[in-house]
């Protein structure tokens, strides 16, 4: 703790600056996207985006067209200290876990590894829909350069589920020291990733083969729904109703916090459309779809968040949406909206 103490009195640093080794995994890629598909007029009562975004990057999302993609890096930093959620190398202090750091490091020390790679983010531990649509291909990146470490935090059920099915795991690593520790730089939705998204579809494919069918809607119920801080509510007050007309319909309704992985994994396998108020719930729809498939995103208009578009567009899979209005206690969509919505994502993908 002291030494560490010692090199930050002269400044943090980032660790690209300390880092011994870097190399490009794969190279940066330039794509072209198709818009998203939305009634006219759906983004008239839109207030405001997702806090960590802004309207105008969340319009550009879903205009598509051009879009730049970052290269997958590798660099290596020598002789680091791991401990809990916290990576230390002099100066540098690298997060990958929301838990309190340990104020005395030198007493939790007590493994030692010559070589691993980082394989998970700060983000997937807070929010499941960033695990499932960037930890894991992090993970499978990570094994491909040698044994990956994660974070200390307990994994959910769905999460070992869903590990067990692509037939991986971490190397838990709670403190210690490490030689040579890789750590990737893997934002970009390039070709590399691509390729990965694609491998994880075709073992859900294989795994749970189904033949085409109408669509699948994961009830979100009111999990996850803390006070945003404008003071709303993210519930969909309808949902109940969005579900029966759509059951009625011959779409397959799935509860995550009532089925596992495995039920979830072979309800949506086929599923023409994926519907969803919008969520970290949603991405279990994303891999077991069926090809060209359709996701459409309920969102409010308090929370305009259309993150899971470079995702779609990555796995060569369709986004679509549409915005509720604003109630007491959330946000409701009219059943007419819904009807129309759906009959546009029919129209463009029969």
């Amino acid at each position: 703790m002291l030494r560490r103490s010692l090199w930050r009195l002269s400044g943090y640093i980032t660790y690209e600056k300390l880092c011994d080794k870097e190399w490009i995994i794969a190279p940066a890629s330039v794509t072209y996207t198709k818009p998203a598909l939305y009634l006219p007029g759906a983004t008239d009562n839109v207030t405001a985006s997702h806090p960590y975004s802004n309207l105008k990057l969340e319009m550009h999302r879903i205009k598509g067209g051009r879009g730049e993609h970052g290269a997958t890096i590798a660099r290596v930093l020598s002789d680091v200290e791991v401990c809990g959620g916290y990576i230390y190398k002099k100066a540098a202090k690298i997060q990958i876990s929301a838990k309190k750091e340990y104020l005395f490091l030198e007493k939790q020390i007590f493994e030692f590894k010559d070589t691993a790679v980082v394989g998970c983010s700060l983000y997937e531990y807070i929010y499941f829909g960033h695990w499932m649509t960037e930890g894991v291909p992090l993970l499978m990146a990570a094994r491909e350069l040698g044994s990956p470490i994660r974070n200390t935090d307990e994994l959910t059920i769905h999460q070992m589920e869903y590990l067990s099915m692509l037939e991986m795991t971490y190397d838990r690593f709670i403190a210690g020291r490490i030689r040579n520790l890789i750590i990737l730089e893997d934002y970009g939705h390039n070709n590399y990733k691509r390729e990965r998204f694609k491998k994880i579809r075709e073992r859900f494919h294989a795994l749970y083969p189904k033949s085409t069918h109408p669509g699948a809607m994961i009830f979100r119920g009111k999990s996850g729904n803390n006070l945003l801080a404008s003071g709303h509510s993210r519930v969909l007050i309808n949902e109940e109703e969005i579900a029966v007309y759509l059951q009625s319909i011959g779409f397959k309704i799935i509860d995550p916090s009532k089925q596992s992985a495995k039920e979830i994994a072979e309800n949506i396998s086929g599923a023409r459309i994926v519907i969803s108020n919008e969520g970290s719930h949603t991405p279990h729809g994303l891999y077991p779809m069926a090809n060209n498939g359709t996701l459409v995103n309920i969102l409010p208009p308090f929370h305009f968040n259309n993150v899971l578009k470079s995702e779609t567009d990555c796995m060569d899979l369709n986004y679509a949406f549409l915005v509720g209005d604003a109630c007491e206690g959330g946000f409701r969509v009219p059943m007419d909206t819904l009807k129309k919505t759906l009959d546009l994502v029919t129209e463009n993908n029969p």
